[in-house]
């Protein structure tokens, strides 16, 4: 097999990719109609995220652009429920550690052949025994084993209950064919087309490998029926805006830091809808707590948190197009949120929590430790672009004393150095190319702060709590949702009084939309796909609607 070369990505084709999955409030009466003839092609814009298989795909974008072509047990519509997909029931046993699934009867894969449970029992086995990376969104992670009943039933044990297997993996891991892939070693170098043989709803028609050209068509045998929306066309674009504007695109993708609100203006007519979604990324500052000294002090990082002025950061850079960072992670709009202590903008007090810590000023107004060991950081950012809150977070923090100098480098160095762990601190996009949402299930604060997951491309640092962790495992095996949202609540409250990473903000990102085009944009609630931001579902372009199974018909 051969391999193609992809080009670096940068933060911003990070974040434009992102944003077009991200959506949450209906912000112009993006309901289907009749109206809408069935579309024959919709074009969307596109960069460049890997090989479409399921193996060879970058970060979520990548994904979405893969689930085109294959397609999980389960799958997530607007309802946020997660509705039978490739299989039509499932049950899982008492105990939480076993689950069975029938599947769909007469499902067959591009090639003409049947979708059996040795297919579903041979993708978790197959999986299990590759060794892929973290920008692979959908993995079995936690899964012991899985096994076929029957032709038509196929069983899969974890090795520990878990409330999110439903959501991250039977709703997000891509079946794939055993009578395809057998044969294939090394997954991630399998990068020919002749391998993309799914049962997804469309089929690829033409791949520009580097570009982000791709064309898909629709699958005429696909089990739901034809999908409403023939072809999407994905169209490699620098300026998404511009492009829409022009008529070469049908929707876009936007966030507006620092671009204020005049930027949708033209947009605002009868031919556009716009969909909005704050809460699906954030901007931590991470404390590397293994550094020891004063960043290993919680009364540090408070007066950290005090001095930086969460709120400006919204309304003077944002345009007040986002909302301010909570202490607890979780946007305050989350399900599972609760109330935490702030720490909210009070330089004062601040500087009163680090002379009480004994960090004098020195010199120049830095503070130094009582062994003289000045206050200053390394801080570690992308550099494409450089996020726009640095030179105030920069400010405030040498406003009270602390002295941070920027290191910015690109995307896959800034992650490469936060898996090692070798800089004071990190301002990072997130959940950048992997991770769920911080507005999708709540285990997102076990996989972001528990010391106990391993491999993660960003998180807490060097912070080590037993009894975060211990609610942690909890949590992810209480299927009791009450129960549940106190040990969530409980997990929150640590992280706000502990502080190994601050979220600054959560901006608003925004999906634009020819209305003429397509009409039936929703938000996805918590993500799809284990908690992908999502507008680009294809469970819209599949049926046209935003609930249920029934594929909507045309008026043309």
């Amino acid at each position: 097999m051969t391999g193609h070369s992809e080009p670096a990505l940068s933060r911003r084709t990070l974040l434009r990719g992102a944003a077009g999955t991200a959506a949450a409030v209906m912000l112009g009466g993006c309901g289907a109609t009749e109206r809408t003839s069935r579309p024959r092609t919709l074009r969307l814009p596109s960069n460049s995220f890997g090989f479409p298989s399921p193996f060879g795909y970058i970060a979520g974008p990548g994904y979405v652009q893969m689930s085109y072509l294959y397609d999980s047990l389960l799958w997530k519509d607007a309802s946020g429920r997660l509705l039978p997909w490739l299989a039509r029931r499932h049950e899982r046993s008492r105990d939480g550690l076993t689950y069975t699934f029938e599947l769909r009867p007469g499902v067959t894969w591009h090639d003409g052949r049947p979708l059996t449970a040795a297919d579903v029992a041979f993708t978790f086995e197959y999986f299990a025994r590759q060794s892929l990376g973290p920008l692979l969104v959908a993995q079995p992670f936690g899964v012991e084993r899985a096994r076929a009943i029957s032709s038509q039933v196929v069983q899969v044990r974890l090795k520990v209950p878990a409330v999110t297997f439903l959501e991250s993996v039977a709703g997000a891991l891509p079946i794939i064919p055993k009578h395809v892939w057998s044969s294939i070693e090394d997954a991630p170098r399998a990068q020919e087309r002749s391998v993309l043989v799914g049962t997804g709803p469309y089929r690829l028609a033409s791949y520009a490998p580097g570009e982000g050209a791709l064309l898909f068509t629709a699958n005429e045998r696909y089990f739901l029926g034809s999908p409403f929306v023939r072809r999407l066309e994905l169209v490699p674009v620098d300026d998404e805006l511009r492009a829409l504007a022009a008529g070469q695109i049908d929707a876009a993708a936007t966030a507006t830091e620092g671009a204020g609100r005049d930027v949708l203006a033209p947009f605002r007519g009868a031919d556009y809808g716009t969909v909005s979604s704050t809460g699906s990324f954030s901007f931590p500052l991470i404390f590397n707590l293994g550094r020891g000294g004063a960043l290993a002090d919680v009364r540090f990082r408070r007066a950290c948190a005090l001095a930086i002025d969460r709120r400006a950061i919204v309304q003077r850079l944002l345009g007040g197009q986002g909302e301010p960072g909570s202490a607890g992670f979780l946007p305050r709009g989350h399900a599972f949120a609760v109330d935490v202590p702030e720490h909210a903008f009070d330089p004062a007090a601040a500087n009163r929590l680090l002379d009480a810590a004994g960090y004098r000023r020195g010199p120049g107004g830095v503070r130094r430790d009582d062994r003289g060991r000045r206050l200053r950081y390394k801080l570690l950012t992308g550099n494409s672009p450089v996020p726009p809150m640095l030179d105030l977070l920069i400010a405030s923090l040498g406003a009270v004393g602390v002295e941070v100098r920027p290191q910015a480098v690109d995307l896959p160095t800034l992650f490469g150095r936060l898996q090692e762990g070798a800089d004071d601190m990190a301002l990072s996009l997130y959940p950048g190319p992997g991770g769920t949402a911080p507005d999708a299930d709540p285990d997102t604060l076990r996989t972001f702060f528990a010391s106990t997951v391993k491999g993660r491309l960003q998180g807490a640092q060097g912070w080590v709590h037993p009894q975060f962790d211990r609610l942690a495992g909890r949590q992810l095996v209480t299927a009791d949702i009450a129960a549940r949202r106190v040990l969530v609540g409980r997990m929150q409250r640590i992280v706000a009084a502990e502080l190994p990473a601050l979220a600054l903000y959560y901006p608003t990102l925004f999906h634009v939309f020819r209305r003429r085009a397509f009409d039936a944009w929703y938000h996805t609630p918590g993500g799809f796909a284990g908690g992908l931001p999502g507008v680009l579902n294809k469970h819209a372009f599949i049926t046209g609607t935003k609930t249920g199974l029934k594929v909507r018909r045309s008026s043309g």
